[in-house]
């Protein structure tokens, strides 16, 4: 009786296995998959790149026709006023921003924390 039960346990594996390959799985289509997305630009809307020395950037944006910049950090963001004297400096309280092209730099307080920077062309 056993025997007769491993033959007819032997002889359905096959038939079960081939039956199992005969399922149609459905096509998924995520475009992150295939390769057809496209990459979202993380820069704000209408502001300038700069990188600066030590490999550290930030982002300038214009408002009141120039005479306000609002600058972006990775962590924060403040705005400055143009300064009554010189047209390419912009500053609050504690942060100047002076736009020296090919070099700007801003200074927080008497420490120059970003210097050397450059505008970059943004993709």
């Amino acid at each position: 009786m056993k025997q007769s039960i491993k033959k007819l346990t032997l002889l359905s594996v096959p038939f079960l296995l081939s039956s199992c390959s005969s399922i149609k799985m459905p096509e998924v289509s995520l475009p992150m998959l295939n390769g057809d997305y496209r990459e979202l630009s993380t820069a704000p809307k209408d502001a300038s790149l700069y990188q600066c020395e030590k490999n550290k950037q930030f982002y300038v944006k214009a408002l009141e026709g120039g005479k306000e910049m609002w600058l972006i950090f990775p962590d924060r963001e403040f705005g400055l006023k143009q300064g009554d004297v010189l047209k390419n400096t912009y500053s609050n309280d504690t942060t100047t921003l002076e736009i020296n092209d090919p070099e700007t730099f801003i200074k927080e307080g008497d420490v120059l924390t970003y210097q050397k920077c450059r505008i970059q062309k943004l993709k």
